[in-house]
């Protein structure tokens, strides 16, 4: 079967670069937020558990890393939603603007 329908007829460049499902599920744009976090504070501490062996110290290495680690993901975790905040109210923003121009056309 021959079909005209244009989402057949993607070019390689626009498979690859533009996603086939899109989401605007706010839901999945937060949830990954709880893991970047944990995931950073994680990685310091290994780091800080690594040193402590290497340099054979108690848990100095370890406890200093988990701080920074917090605070350097928490400051992540404060962008992004300060980020998906602000997204969020511009496309508000622009929709309630949008249906102002359609209601003063009619």
């Amino acid at each position: 079967m021959n079909s005209d329908k244009p989402e057949n007829n993607r070019s390689l460049k626009d498979f690859l670069t533009n996603p086939i499902v899109k989401t605007d599920n706010k839901a999945l744009q937060y949830s990954g937020l709880g893991i970047q976090l944990s995931g950073t504070i994680l990685i310091f501490v290994l780091i800080g558990i690594w040193l402590d062996k290497k340099f054979e110290t108690n848990f100095i290495f370890t406890l200093i890393l988990a701080f920074v680690g917090f605070a350097g993901g928490f400051y992540s975790f404060f962008l992004t939603i300060q980020n998906l905040t602000k997204k969020e109210k511009e496309a508000k923003e622009k929709k309630a603007k949008e249906l102002r121009d359609k209601m003063n056309q009619k």
